[in-house]
């Protein structure tokens, strides 16, 4: 390693890809990003299309090399984390049989009753795929995804000689010789056993043809090198090692140091994600949260909320243009001119409440008719306190998630480690830790996901010898957030009666929302 200097971490989000060059302490010094060609074809679908987002992420890599300045011959190793819960299908030619339909598409819950009907006529209930999978059945799931193809799309699912997720489409297309998936992450499509191999009890069920399914690599393991023509496209040395990466949360998780038990996760991007960790088996009594695998060989459960970060720039488009215009006109960033504007109102938001429910409820409720509410408005009520209040419902669901993981028996968190959008604000920081009522902390990396990808190809590659040395090297905590007792009651109150609203809705109310948009669209 004497002639090696840098580690890259190719980042394949869900709203922009990035490559992310950092030197072996977990400094910076090169980054390429693009945005992903996702598409709305109707209410609750979202895609994007396959070789445009390759090519955009082979752009990405030589972005970042140009900029960084670097020799690509420095380079120790290339890892990878993609966007979750997405699944992919392709032929013998490498050719997508269907557009990339993304997790936070919604037609996997149309498919649902039939996914229940399939596991009865095996004498099976959804409990016990929960028991064997460690994955509820879900609305925005990629087994349901995979389920809707068969049955709308049954050419692409029998022209199909590969059913991968997006680390099958990096793995393959940085170089390697098959779509290889992480070993962590099968799950998702909930055709695993509980060591994460594939199992051929849940393939019969699901009418999967287990050969279909993409080769498994555990995290950290040299897959392949780069090839000349990867070399062309990127920028990238060939040769150059390829070291099977994770999904992006567990991915985040180590970027923010979260390698030993105790230090829980909390991220606020597109999409909320809770993760707390276990050296022992995770299964939640409640059959609520999901479990993954982590890179160290242990076990991670998480809770996502499909809208989080996401529902406050939703806000900020369609409601917000006066505060766009004069945030521009002062120099500052509108995000921080609405946070500071929150703070004109009072923590619970003088008793209006939102529901960030903009693509469905997801952890620990699951209900993919649930809509996007805010409750309590009155004449009274301000502008500043709406805003306040999708700032405080995005924590008050986030906080949901935390709480059913310890219920699901994930150890108690010490602290909670922040990241994502929610946490360049120092005063949503602290606005956290006060719902949360944990401490929380920030880390000085803010790509975090991108970090933790290039941690993976620092042991792979033997710069450190295990995940603790890499973190211990490469992630630096930059502020505490200690929850103010007085502040955090009154969101004690805040949160249950935000809980309350939620409950009050489900089912009937959110079924008919659902119904009236569904026979007007």
């Amino acid at each position: 390693m004497k002639d090696k200097k840098y580690l890259i971490g190719v980042d394949c989000g869900t709203t922009s890809s990035r490559t992310v060059i950092f030197d072996f302490k977990g400094n910076l010094v090169g980054l390429g990003q693009i945005m992903n060609p996702l598409t709305y074809p109707g209410v609750g679908r979202v895609e994007c299309d396959g070789p445009t987002l390759i090519e955009n992420l082979y752009e990405t890599t030589k972005i970042a090399i140009k900029k960084s300045g670097i020799d690509p011959e420095e380079v120790a190793g290339v890892s990878f984390d993609m966007f979750r819960c997405t699944m992919v299908t392709r032929d013998k030619e490498g050719n997508f049989t269907t557009p990339i339909i993304i997790w936070q598409d919604l037609r996997s819950a149309e498919m649902l009753p039939s996914m229940v009907d399939q596991l009865k006529a095996r004498g099976m209930t959804p409990d016990e795929l929960y028991d064997i999978c460690g994955m509820p059945l879900g609305g925005v799931f990629p087994s349901g995804k995979l389920q809707w193809v068969k049955k709308n799309m049954p050419e692409a699912y029998e022209n199909a000689t590969r059913i991968h997720t997006m680390m099958g489409l990096l793995t393959k297309a940085y170089g390697a010789d098959d779509y290889y998936d992480d070993f962590n992450d099968t799950p998702w499509l909930q055709l695993n056993d509980e060591n994460f191999q594939y199992s051929q009890k849940l393939c019969d069920v699901f009418g999967v043809d287990y050969k279909k399914l993409a080769p498994l690599r555990k995290s950290g393991e040299v897959i392949g090198q780069v090839t000349p023509f990867v070399a062309e496209k990127t920028g990238l040395a060939v040769g150059t090692p390829l070291v099977m990466g994770t999904g992006d949360q567990q991915s985040g998780c180590l970027g923010c140091g979260c390698v030993r038990e105790g230090i829980g996760y909390a991220s606020g991007s597109t999409a909320g994600i809770t993760a707390g960790k276990s050296k022992k088996l995770l299964r939640d009594p409640a059959k609520k949260c999901y479990v993954l695998g982590t890179p160290d060989g242990a076990w991670v459960m998480e809770g996502q909320a499909n809208s989080a970060g996401s529902a406050f720039k939703w806000f900020k488009g369609e409601f917000c243009d006066v505060e766009e215009l004069a945030a521009k006109y002062l120099g500052l960033e509108v995000y921080d001119f609405m946070t500071t504007s929150s703070k004109k109102s009072v923590p619970g938001a003088n008793g209006c409440f939102f529901l960030p429910y903009l693509q469905g409820a997801n952890t620990p409720n699951y209900e993919a008719n649930a809509r996007a509410t805010f409750v309590g408005m009155t004449f009274a009520h301000t502008r500043n306190d709406l805003v306040r209040a999708v700032m405080e419902g995005i924590c008050f669901d986030i906080r949901d998630m935390l709480d059913a993981m310890v219920a699901g028996n994930v150890p108690e968190y010490n602290v909670v480690r922040l990241t994502g959008g929610i946490s360049r604000s120092e005063y949503w920081c602290q606005m956290q830790a006060d719902i949360y009522n944990r401490p929380c902390e920030t880390v000085a990396q803010e790509e975090a996901t991108a970090l933790g990808c290039a941690m993976v190809a620092a042991v792979g590659v033997g710069v450190y010898k295990n995940f603790e040395e890499a973190a211990d090297n490469m992630v630096n905590v930059t502020k505490r957030y200690e929850p103010n007792p007085d502040i955090a009651s009154r969101y004690e109150d805040a949160y249950q009666t935000w809980r309350t609203v939620y409950h009050a809705l489900s089912g009937k109310a959110f079924d008919a929302v659902k119904g009236f948009q569904e026979k007007y669209r």
